[in-house]
């Protein structure tokens, strides 16, 4: 019957009416297998939709966490390179007071040869 409806493709409305007069046409057996396949494409499409929520909010929350971890990363790594510069200069500092180079390494627990290129 839809092919009897030569503009069917350009007006929907038209189609809807097409199937509509299938459906009539059905016999009875056709009918429920009709709605057993249109209630289980409708359980599909909701199940479907769920596990695409579902699996958005799993996303999120894996995001997140790899975020946080990568920004506590981050941060600690800032953190230790500004100690570091510190500890650099509270070193040059104490030889320019004329503490020994071998003195400001013990206490600022740096490597001698790091003092000794600070002292240059």
């Amino acid at each position: 019957m839809t092919t009897n409806i030569p503009f069917q493709q350009q007006q929907p409305v038209f189609g809807k009416v097409g199937n509509i007069a299938e459906l009539v046409r059905m016999t009875p057996d056709e009918l429920k297998l009709y709605n057993i396949s249109i209630d289980t494409y409708r359980t599909n499409l909701s199940i479907m939709r769920n596990e695409r929520a579902e699996g958005m909010a799993e996303g999120m929350v894996k995001g997140m966490e790899k975020g946080r971890a990568e920004g506590m990363a981050e941060g600690m790594a800032k953190e230790r390179a500004k100690a570091e510069s510190e500890k650099l200069e509270s070193a040059r500092q104490l030889l320019g007071m004329g503490l020994p180079a071998a003195q400001v390494a013990l206490a600022m627990k740096l490597p001698l040869v790091t003092v000794n290129e600070l002292a240059k």
